[in-house]
């Protein structure tokens, strides 16, 4: 029996590509192919699997997400994604829906108790998607295809999703992170300060003291959640935030390099060669031939 949901997803994305749903970020996903490795930061985000699969990581936290399972990030995340499974008769479809923290907080005072234990810190996992955010999921795909009712009724199903979530499995994550005195959520502040300084350098006593912790305490909890060291999350960064100018600005290489934090340009090179697959010259021309229209008659 043909499943309801990939059949709103397949009519309001005919096309590979990115369909925003009208709804701040939202969108949906269709690939027809699978993917090579692509570095993104991933914000606070639910990702629900519709068809095919995919693979994400960070450092020591990695999920591989088939049809029928959600991807759930509560930080931002420098992450690595791979689309694994997609066709042209059976594409990877997926609905990327943003999380709105603050919304999630509001909630927080009438949540019911739930009894979580010593659940993962990650802040990445993945999870078989719960039946009644499923449900929520395809109503809000149901009313973007109508649209008339977009504009009253987007606001409150978006409430209800995030209300789904909060109460899901899988929510357990978003549950401790909003626990005033729990760990992920101090560093939430170390996270922000390292990016917004990129190209500074790493104080992780100064980040440490911002988050409330002992030196130690901080990088032991901070690889928890992010499943990478201070050092490393902060190299992460800067290297995507590099791509990003590299691919989208006609600037020098060099100075890239020392606009992200780097001191020396050919360190630099080395590290984005073993993040990206090829040295930042090559990705530039590359991505840009890969762009360029095919000559008349071809």
């Amino acid at each position: 029996m043909p499943d309801p949901l990939i059949e709103l997803a397949t009519d309001l994305a005919p096309a590979d590509g990115s369909t925003p749903l009208g709804l701040g970020d939202a969108v949906l996903l269709r690939r027809s192919h699978p993917s090579a490795i692509e570095g993104t930061l991933y914000r606070p985000l639910l990702c629900l699997i519709l068809q095919g699969a995919k693979s994400v990581g960070a450092g020591a936290l990695c999920v591989h997400c088939p049809a029928g399972h959600a991807v759930l990030v509560s930080h931002d995340l420098p992450v690595l994604s791979r689309i694994t499974e997609a066709s042209p008769d059976i594409p990877y479809l997926a609905l990327v829906l943003p999380i709105d923290l603050a919304l999630l907080r509001g909630f927080y005072d009438r949540m019911p108790d739930f009894d979580d234990g010593p659940a993962p810190p990650g802040a990445l996992m993945g999870h078989p998607a719960d039946p009644d955010l499923r449900g929520a999921l395809h109503r809000l795909l149901a009313m973007v295809r109508d649209g008339a009712a977009l504009p009253l009724l987007g606001p409150i199903l978006l409430e209800e999703v995030h209300a789904r979530l909060l109460v899901s499995p899988q929510g357990a994550i978003l549950r401790r992170f909003l626990k005033r005195d729990d760990p992920s959520n101090h560093l939430t502040r170390a996270i922000r300060s390292i990016r917004g300084a990129i190209d500074r350098p790493l104080s992780v006593g100064a980040l440490a003291a911002q988050a409330g912790m002992s030196k130690s305490s901080f990088h032991a909890h901070f690889k928890a959640v992010t499943g990478l060291s201070p050092g490393r999350y902060q190299k992460d960064i800067r290297l995507l935030e590099a791509r990003r100018l590299i691919l989208e600005t006609e600037a020098p290489m060099s100075a890239v390099a020392f606009d992200v934090g780097y001191e020396s340009p050919a360190q630099f090179s080395r590290d984005y060669a073993r993040k990206f697959g090829r040295p930042p010259r090559e990705d530039r021309k590359g991505e840009r031939d890969s762009r360029a229209p095919e000559p008349a008659g071809a």
